[in-house]
């Protein structure tokens, strides 16, 4: 499968379109972020556990 362009990109994940119409392929990430967005810092294992 193969990622193309980016459909959406927010605060934890981006979405992006790929060859296969019927699929995307999504993208967590492990910021964390507080006080709105004032302090963002790497929390571990944080996307692989959105992910589930």
């Amino acid at each position: 499968m193969e990622k193309r362009e980016e459909l959406y990109a927010g605060k934890a994940k981006s979405v992006y379109k790929t060859d296969d119409p019927d699929r995307v392929i999504m993208v967590f990430r492990n910021d964390t972020s507080a006080f709105d967005g004032k302090r963002i810092e790497q929390l571990d294992r944080k996307g692989m556990v959105n992910n589930k």
